[in-house]
């Protein structure tokens, strides 16, 4: 259902609906032209969608179901990309807001998968990782499990190949 009251009206104005497309304007002050992009995308699926530039300050929107399709409510349409307007907004913002730390794990498990060169022997003494930058939340997680974290265990059997867990019957889903 489309957005209703003065915000909402002022990031999206229904233009006209004519031939089977629906048309409307949505603001550049509100949304990026990544968040259209974005959410242009996740219509492609059952939409044929058209974007352009209306003016200095709003982007046009053109959307028209698919042949198979063609049963959908335009007006319901508009309304959901809108609503894929704001949930493509918000990654955006959530992307920016985390970049630096996905940075530093990123860049910390790539560190650690390196092997050290062969003069350098690792020192006795235990490494004290570096938390000022993590959460306090994730910092108060690592700090109480410590040297319990293993990565390597596997309770549930997860990391069973099939073949062993199944066996190789002929319908492939046949126990030993």
């Amino acid at each position: 259902m489309a957005r209703t009251g003065k915000t909402a009206r002022k990031a999206t104005k229904k233009v006209e609906t004519s031939d089977g497309w629906l048309r409307f304007k949505v603001s550049k002050k509100f949304y990026s032209k990544d968040a259209l992009y974005g959410t242009a995308y996740v219509f492609l699926d059952r939409c044929y969608v058209h974007l352009d530039v209306a003016d200095e300050g709003h982007y046009v929107v053109a959307i028209r179901p698919k042949p198979e399709f063609t049963k959908l409510d335009l007006n319901a349409l508009a309304g959901e990309f809108e609503n894929e307007l704001i949930n493509e907004e918000m990654r955006i913002k959530l992307a920016k807001e985390t970049m630096d730390l996905r940075t530093k794990i990123v860049g910390t498990a790539i560190a650690q998968s390196m092997p050290l060169p062969s003069e350098e022997k690792p020192s006795s003494a235990p490494e004290v990782p570096d938390f000022k930058d993590l959460p306090p939340e994730v910092v108060k997680i690592l700090q109480e499990e410590g040297e319990d974290l293993d990565f390597l265990e596997d309770p549930l059997g997860i990391a069973v190949p099939w073949e062993e867990k199944y066996g190789k019957g002929e319908k492939g889903g046949d126990k030993k």
